[in-house]
């Protein structure tokens, strides 16, 4: 866990492999480094809190274009 401004713990994805995808069929590997400098940067702390919270508990989660998830074997 890691925790805002306002010290609320937010879910920690960072160590987990993930992967995006448009079209919910072919999905395609993301580094954490990538998905927070280019998509999460612009992102609301409320946004990113619930981003944060849907990919760690396992669903995926929409943002622009593509869905995120944790990458599944």
């Amino acid at each position: 866990m890691t925790k805002d401004q306002f010290h609320i713990e937010v879910e920690d994805i960072s160590l987990y492999p993930l992967e995006r995808s448009a079209d919910y069929h072919f999905w395609e590997e993301i580094t954490f480094t990538e998905l927070s400098e280019n998509i999460l940067a612009e992102l609301s702390d409320d946004k990113l809190k619930t981003f944060s919270g849907v990919i760690r508990n396992g669903s995926a989660f929409k943002l622009n274009e593509y869905f995120y998830r944790i990458k599944t074997d």
